[in-house]
């Protein structure tokens, strides 16, 4: 299993998300800044660097912004509905996709 590990404490912008877990996951410069593009290289594709099975750790997500926070859930939660699994915790989130989905 591939642990992506995150710390969302001085996020405040979608952006901030997208930089942090596009660098961690290894993505290519190409790849797009939303959920859509999420689903397609971590659920269907198979372009970033990191190899599934990958679990994404995200702390300090109670300091987070509110647009970061609320692009972290939805973007979890739309990968969710390809099998993903989900969860948030006490400022903490994770995401664990299986090798397949």
């Amino acid at each position: 299993m591939n642990v992506v590990e995150l710390n969302a404490q001085h996020w405040e912008t979608r952006d901030d998300f997208y930089d942090a877990l596009l660098s961690k996951l290894g993505a290519p410069d190409w790849h797009g800044r939303s959920i859509a593009a999420l689903i397609d290289s971590m659920i269907v594709g198979d372009i970033n660097e990191v190899k599934l099975p990958t679990r994404v750790i995200v702390t300090g997500l109670d300091r987070a912004g509110g647009t970061a926070f609320d692009e972290i859930v939805s973007a979890f939660a739309a990968l969710a509905r390809y099998g993903a699994l989900f969860q948030v915790i006490s400022g903490q989130a994770s995401l664990e996709i299986a090798e397949k989905v």
